[in-house]
């Protein structure tokens, strides 16, 4: 479990949370409750949950997303079976 809730990780942040999620991990579960995630971060998350096999929970609530952020992650669960 990665508890990253309340911290404005950025961009950049998002980038290397992501690229770290696109290799083998063993995350399962990570949160990122307000952490100002928006539309572009949404993006490369969803660029990494396509992919990643370990994580089964994720939790986004109260970050501004948009529904253009919503789309790219709705397309990687379709890709994704192992998130609930």
């Amino acid at each position: 479990s990665l508890g990253l809730s309340s911290n404005r990780l950025g961009t950049a942040g998002i980038q290397q949370l992501a690229q770290g999620l696109s290799c083998r991990c063993s995350v399962a579960t990570l949160h990122l409750s307000a952490c100002d995630i928006g539309e572009t971060e949404a993006q490369h998350l969803a660029r990494a949950l396509a992919t990643n096999s370990s994580l089964t929970r994720l939790s986004l609530d109260a970050n501004a997303i948009g529904d253009a952020g919503a789309a790219h992650l709705a397309a990687a669960l379709q890709a994704n079976s192992c998130l609930t």
